[in-house]
């Protein structure tokens, strides 16, 4: 078994903003096959560090919030089959699942949704599109609480 070779952690001088545009020396990179081609090699930690990885180099770069945000989502399918499918601002569509939940992070005085994509990395949900998931939530009996169904999992909107 070949073993994985350790990387010297470059710094690169590229940075996404809380809106999720990609920046490289300040400049907006306006071609979005070249930020998917970086998105493809973008890893995290446990740390809340992240990196463009290949098998050649590695390096830090920086986020704001998450590498993604959510632009909008579609439901298909009815009560217990129904699906929410998310769509990020690089085209990732992601079902809303156990594989990938909605979880909140509590900002300033409030709170923020949020889903994981894939590889552990997250996209920021837009207040607008919250917005339309408070729209098809159901109301749990005997409480003031909301949740949204999607592959037979409820999840809770705060």
């Amino acid at each position: 078994m070949q073993q994985k070779k350790k990387l010297k952690i470059k710094e690169f001088p590229i940075k996404i903003n809380s809106n999720g545009e990609w920046f490289y020396n300040d400049s907006l990179i306006k071609r979005k096959a070249l930020i998917k081609l970086f998105s493809s090699v973008l890893v995290s930690d446990n740390k809340g560090n992240f990196f463009l990885e290949t098998p050649a180099e590695k390096g830090s770069i920086k986020v704001e919030d998450s590498p993604f945000v959510v632009e909008l989502f579609n439901v298909k399918g009815k009560d217990k089959k129904q699906k929410i499918i998310f769509k990020t601002n690089l085209d990732h569509e992601v079902i809303l699942s156990k594989k990938n939940p909605l979880f909140f992070k509590k900002k300033n005085k409030g709170y923020v949704p949020y889903i994981i994509v894939e590889r552990n990395l997250e996209a920021r949900i837009l207040r607008s599109v919250y917005y339309q998931l408070v729209d098809i939530a159901l109301k749990k009996k005997n409480s003031n609480s909301y949740s949204i169904l999607s592959q037979g999992n409820y999840f809770k909107l705060k």
